[in-house]
């Protein structure tokens, strides 16, 4: 099977890329850098979404898994590389697995969940397609934990989470993209955990010292009129009981995995 990897080179793409390459599929990432990937074609591109259309024209994929996405920014990536990638898979019969968020909702006060909802959208209205919804995904190259280092502080948020480990992400997604038909899930872990807490967790498994400080949410949301980005701290990630995956992999294995990565 060939398959077009649209953000194979960031955090969740290299663990796709890894499941793909493991089942013995032809995989061909665009990709902004000058990057080679062993085992994969890279093509260069710009970034701008018609091109992601041409590459689905060009190339014919079995699939297309879309991982094209940013937590701050320009948004509009969000919902006009589905929007292209579903005009052109359309034409070429080609399946789409989308990765949207747990938690994309047009009317959220959070940019990032419109946006993610808009782009849910566009792909909703092919006949062969997977949209995906993971909570936090958890493993080495986790943003989030970066960040916190960076600073060396977090509020010590009640906000629950459900995390996903990126290896059981990736192999769903893989799988995804083997099947057929449409398809909508939530992706979790086993485990709801505050987030304040869970940062705790993964920095100590680390070895690093990041100070924990109570913060009043009414603090963050006033903050968060001027960045919505930062409302994303107080939105519940937790999967509902209908349409879910809910992977068994136990979080302290997850987070140890995470940890990994910052030592």
């Amino acid at each position: 099977m060939r398959v077009l990897l649209p953000g194979g080179t960031g955090f969740i793409g290299n663990y796709v890329l890894r499941e793909l390459l493991n089942r013995q599929h032809e995989v061909v990432v665009p990709t902004r850098r000058d990057v080679k990937l062993d085992g994969a074609e890279t093509i260069r591109v710009s970034g701008k979404p018609e091109e992601y259309a041409r590459l689905v024209e060009n190339l014919n994929p079995d699939a297309v898994i879309n991982l094209i996405g940013v937590l701050r920014g320009d948004y509009s990536v969000h919902y006009e590389v589905p929007k292209v990638l579903s005009g052109a898979a359309e034409r070429t019969g080609t399946r789409l697995v989308h990765v949207s968020a747990l938690g994309a909702d047009e009317g959220s006060p959070v940019e990032y969940f419109r946006s993610k909802a808009l782009g849910e959208r566009e792909v909703l209205r092919l006949d062969d397609y997977a949209i995906v919804r993971p909570s936090l995904v958890l493993g080495p190259g986790q943003r989030l934990f970066r960040d916190v280092l960076r600073w060396r502080i977090f509020p010590d948020l009640k906000t629950p989470v459900q995390p996903v480990d990126v290896r059981d992400l990736a192999r769903l997604l893989v799988d995804l993209a083997e099947g057929n038909g449409k398809r909508e899930i939530n992706v979790c872990g086993p485990e709801v955990v505050p987030l304040g807490e869970l940062v705790k967790m993964v920095m100590k498994q680390a070895g690093k010292r990041v100070l924990h400080i109570p913060l009043p949410e009414f603090l963050i949301r006033i903050a968060g009129k001027l960045d919505s980005s930062l409302l994303m701290v107080l939105t519940e990630n937790v999967c509902p009981q209908k349409d879910s995956v809910v992977f068994e992999r136990p979080l302290k294995e997850s987070i140890a995995f995470a940890a990994e990565g910052l030592r």
